[in-house]
């Protein structure tokens, strides 16, 4: 019997916040992503390229998607690839967002975290390495 794959994408990543309205602000300003509708008190409904989406629910208590594995402190649940990472990255620290430096991954290209208003860690990711983007 064949296994048929079931799974077509990912349509919504669903990130705990304390504050859907200011946490939105954050996501707009810093990820330049758009508001699919007005956002309420506990969600927020945000658009993420053709299909995807990323919703931010309102949780009681301060949480994250943020995890320990056995070789890292702290890994991103989360990896979103961006089109012009050294361009975003000098914006975000420009406009006071909480990054680290840049993490040069070989032939996986260049990336680096940033922290939402909830310290949910993002892994901004630059995309496979061309003779164009790579670092020097």
């Amino acid at each position: 019997m064949e296994n048929k794959p079931v799974v077509k994408q990912i349509e919504t990543i669903y990130m705990p916040v304390t504050n859907a309205v200011s946490s939105a602000e954050w996501y707009e300003r810093h990820l330049g992503l758009t508001l699919l509708r007005p956002p309420s008190e506990d969600q927020a409904q945000l658009k993420v390229g053709s299909n995807q989406s990323i919703f931010l629910i309102r949780t009681e208590e301060r949480t994250t998607l943020n995890y320990k594995s056995i070789d890292d402190p702290e890994m991103a649940a989360l990896t979103v690839e961006v089109y012009d990472i050294e361009e975003l990255h000098a914006r975000m620290v420009e406009n006071g967002a909480k990054t680290d430096s840049f993490a040069d991954n070989g032939g996986c290209g260049i990336s680096f975290h940033a922290y939402d208003p909830d310290g949910n860690k993002l892994h901004l990711w630059g995309g496979w390495p061309t003779k164009t983007n790579e670092r020097g």
